[in-house]
């Protein structure tokens, strides 16, 4: 269960890292839209926020509740497939996975960037916080259904895990936009699929298990 947590640990910091660097770019570079139909990199910062709120109103309840059941729990154990599951969280962050975002998650263009950045930090030492709350296995005490690519029922560190990959996906969005901008080419080993910067499926049926 350690190795576990200490994944998911790892990605957090990695991708909330690399998140916030990019309030460190070019004013125009953050504004830079190829058309219309796009977002902007303010638009994904954004974007990100709203969808780590949303996320994170599961992910709470569900660390408390899976506290509040922890001393009637027995061994806790986990099933064969555990980690085949990970691996389809990992699916999420690739750009050849088209979801359909639901319109509470459509950024603005209107929110303050130093507001965005104070949310996301707070969003960061959030996850960091409930993690530390479930060091002991907790987190395999409550189930949530997710439907974003048939994931079925996730725990909290999977939960969490899913909250990393989807910012994952949106920082490859955002360095692609900033490979553009400088004129640059896509990279040739990339995938070039049909679904470009596909927007994002509903994020998760709110019934918890």
């Amino acid at each position: 269960m350690r190795n576990v947590i200490q994944v998911v640990r790892e990605a957090l910091l990695t991708n909330f890292r690399e998140l916030d660097k990019w309030f460190e770019k070019d004013a125009d570079l953050l504004h830079y839209k190829p058309d219309a139909g796009h977002w902007n990199a303010r638009e994904v910062l954004e974007h990100i926020s709203l969808t780590n709120y949303f996320l994170l109103l599961i992910i709470n309840k569900t660390t408390r509740r899976a506290l509040d059941r922890r001393h009637a729990a027995g061994a806790i154990t986990l099933p064969a497939d555990y980690h085949e599951k990970f691996e389809q969280i990992d699916v999420i962050g690739s750009r050849s996975f088209g979801w359909v975002r639901p319109e509470h998650m459509e950024p603005s263009g209107l929110e303050d960037l130093h507001e965005i950045r104070t949310l996301l930090k707070q969003q960061f030492a959030q996850c960091m916080y409930n993690l530390s709350l479930l060091k002991n296995g907790e987190g395999r005490l409550v189930l949530t259904n997710m439907s974003v690519n048939h994931l079925g029922k996730l725990d909290i560190y999977q939960y969490i895990y899913f909250l990393t990959k989807h910012i994952e996906r949106h920082i490859r969005q955002m360095e692609r936009l900033k490979r553009e901008y400088n004129g640059e080419k896509e990279p040739a080993t990339r995938i070039v699929t049909s679904i470009v910067d596909a927007p994002d499926e509903a994020a998760a049926d709110m019934a918890v298990l």
